[in-house]
């Protein structure tokens, strides 16, 4: 018998299940992370088109929009919340590093309407885009 086949008197089962059972729900996190990922780039594929929704985003991914909101759940975050923050990410870094009009900014950030944007984007910055933007060219 080899020396590392010997039982250890030190060895404790309970502690050992409790890592392993810890490390299944790490990689388990881990998957769902990925998950927002994938999500985020099929919101960047469809943002322009303005058919940027749970169920085609669900359907990019090859799963139902049920699975997809219950899946985004376990992670601790929503279809709605990761839209709003792509969404805002892009817009400040548009306004920031370009010169898109707002216009255009609307558009490609796909909102159907300025003034719904214009809330938005108050919302998330308490400043207009305009404001925004003369604060980050200076």
């Amino acid at each position: 018998m080899a020396v590392l086949d010997y039982p250890l008197w030190q060895a404790e089962p309970e502690l050992l299940q409790l890592h392993e059972q810890l490390a299944i729900e790490k990689l388990q996190e881990l998957a769902r992370y990925d998950l927002v990922g994938e999500v985020r780039r099929a919101i960047g594929s469809t943002l322009e088109s303005g058919e940027t929704t749970l169920e085609t985003v669900a359907a990019q991914l090859s799963i139902t929009p049920r699975r997809l909101r219950t899946q985004l759940s376990e992670a601790n975050t929503s279809f709605q919340q990761i839209l709003s923050d792509y969404r805002c990410r892009l817009a400040k870094k548009l306004l920031a590093n370009t010169n898109e009009s707002v216009e255009r900014i609307v558009y490609l950030t796909g909102f159907s309407e300025p003034s719904t944007f214009y809330r938005a984007f108050k919302r998330w910055t308490n400043e207009t885009p305009v404001e925004y933007r003369k604060r980050k060219q200076r």
